[in-house]
């Protein structure tokens, strides 16, 4: 249970301690004063998440701290063990840091613990019950689980057996489904492979096809030009006797005539006599080319078509036909290796046939043990409903089998509450029919019949009687001191009839100190409840009527605590 809280810099909490009995506590005071405030830091030692906008105005880190004692025996223990947090008693310190910064650090007993760690140490320690509490049970979702709560150990054996036969069934699906999309995937890739190679192979790729082409197409197309500008080549050099090969041969004569004479002439006739015989090849060579000459319009055609065809494999597999040529070889090879294990495939189809009949027996067997388990449930809370005032209320588990290719982490079964408030009606979902105080009651029922089997020793009621008043806070106030018999219960009430039956009751009030807004926090004796819950009756001024009220609602309060003891 819950021994010690300190809280430093906790939203407008400057500094606080409150040291906590077992047995009931109640804590009271006006909206806003901070109650929930004290929750969110104890909260916090627990597990919850944090947030920098938990920290006081002007103050760099909160920290929190709560001094709990164990129970011998408590599954707590293993916990700790597990991650080697040593508790040479009962006793468990737990510590929180958060800074601006958003720094976080948790300790258990002085060791440093990460987050999740906390969250599993807390989830023996204290539970807390709000308004996210009843969230929880107007979701649908949630209602297998709260029921499952209530299954007995054999039940809980056989949950497990089949929630771990699942996780491997759910396993082989997701395998069995990678498989068959990358099988999917490889036959697509398969197909795209034996088209690019047949479009590759098809064509009949030539490295440097493509230059040779383009240059005869070239030819091709300007065809009368390069005739015309051949044939007037031709006619320069070679015309008789206005051409430049006879003229260059006239000169070579003459200085053939000179060139003993000085060995310049004999220079320049050789250069000169070189020239011609070069002018005269390549009047012969132009001359080859125009006998040569033709013109073939469907070889012209032709060639445009197959640049074409080689222009369109180079824009999809390579800026080079070099490159076509690699892309077809790559394509060859990676086909030869392509496998498509069918084999395995088929082989996880059938395990997963064979563990989903066995999935499907295990759920029909948690379904009957879930239909015992609700039996009994639903009588417990239409006891527990007509203790707190709602006597013709009645309370259903209503059953949905799930197709067998629809199982769930959870078996067969959907769960879904159901409620009638009044005689003659018809059961309907819990979430459409129960207000808010009939709500609070039914989270009572539950907790009142779970209390002895919690693990918890600590839990917090959170403002579970709103919505109610009269004779149904008072049967409320008798629920919380019966769940206190069992668990330390610390209760935010507004109810005057609820804060009489705690054994101890702090007031919280809110004060301004030095222009700040401060938490204070008061254990209460028996003249200062009388003052606190005759504030709550009268709501605005005490009277002596009101505390005359207030006593005897105390009164009446021990007497019921002798009762219910």
């Amino acid at each position: 249970m819950l021994k010690k809280l300190i809280i430093n810099n906790f939203a407008i909490i400057n500094q606080l301690q409150i040291d906590f009995r077992s047995g009931m506590t109640a804590l009271t005071g006006e909206t806003g004063a901070g109650k929930s405030i004290i929750i969110d830091a104890l909260g916090l030692l627990v597990g919850s998440r944090s947030s920098i906008d938990f920290i006081r105005t002007g103050q760099e880190q909160l920290n929190v701290q709560g001094l709990f004692e164990v129970k011998s025996g408590s599954p707590l223990f293993a916990i700790l063990d597990e991650y080697g947090i040593a508790h040479d008693d009962n006793q468990l310190i737990i510590k929180r840091e958060i800074n601006r910064k958003g720094r976080n650090v948790c300790r258990v007993n002085n060791e440093l613990v990460k987050t999740n760690v906390l969250r599993q140490v807390g989830q023996f320690l204290v539970e807390i019950h709000g308004q996210n509490q009843q969230q929880e049970l107007l979701d649908e979702d949630n209602h297998i689980h709260i029921l499952d709560r209530f299954a007995d150990n054999k039940f809980q054996k056989n949950l497990v057996q089949y929630q771990k036969l699942f996780k491997n069934y759910q396993d082989k699906r997701s395998r069995l489904r990678t498989i068959q999309k990358n099988s999917q995937n490889l036959v697509q890739r398969i197909d795209m492979l034996k088209f690019q190679i047949e479009e590759i192979d098809s064509a009949k790729v030539i490295a440097g096809e493509d230059d040779q082409l383009e240059d005869e197409k070239n030819q091709l197309s300007n065809f009368e030009k390069i005739s015309s500008s051949l044939q007037e080549s031709y006619r320069g050099l070679s015309e008789n006797n206005t051409g430049v090969v006879d003229a260059l041969g006239n000169v070579r004569d003459q200085l053939e005539d000179i060139m003993d004479y000085d060995k310049s002439y004999k220079d320049l006739y050789d250069s000169v006599n070189g020239a011609y015989y070069q002018l005269q090849d390549n009047a012969s060579t132009i001359a080859d080319q125009i006998e040569n000459l033709d013109f073939d319009e469907d070889r012209l055609d032709n060639i445009q078509k197959r640049l074409i065809t080689l222009d369109s494999l180079k824009k999809k597999y390579g800026p080079s036909l070099d490159e076509v040529i690699e892309f077809g070889r790559t394509a060859h090879q990676e086909l030869s290796e392509i496998d498509i294990d069918d084999e395995t495939e088929a082989k996880l189809e059938k395990e997963i046939e064979n563990q989903q009949k066995e999935l499907i027996e295990l759920g029909k067997s948690l379904s009957k043990q879930r239909h015992q388990t609700a039996t009994s449930l639903e009588k417990s809370i239409n006891h527990q409903l007509k203790d707190l005032y709602m006597p013709n209320a009645k309370f259903g588990v209503n059953f949905t089998s799930l197709a067998d290719d629809n199982l769930t982490v959870d078996g067969i079964d959907q769960i879904q509450f159901d409620l009638k408030t009044n005689i003659g009606e018809d059961f309907k979902p819990l979430v459409k029919v129960a207000s808010g105080g009939e709500l609070s009651r039914v989270i009572l029922a539950f907790e009142a019949i779970i209390a002895e089997k919690m693990n918890v020793e600590t839990i917090v009621f959170d403002e579970i009687d709103t919505g109610v008043s009269g004779r149904v806070a008072q049967a409320i106030g008798d629920k919380i001191y019966k769940v206190s018999q069992f668990l330390q219960v610390l209760c935010i009430t507004h109810l005057p009839q609820v804060a009489a039956m705690s054994d101890l009751q702090f007031e919280i009030k809110k004060e301004t100190v030095k222009d700040k807004t401060e938490t204070r926090v008061s254990l209460l004796n028996d003249l200062q409840r009388i003052e606190a819950i005759s504030l709550m009756l009268a709501g605005t001024k005490v009277t002596d009527l009101t505390r005359k009220h207030a006593q005897e609602l105390l009164e009446l309060a021990q007497g019921e605590q002798q009762r219910l003891d």
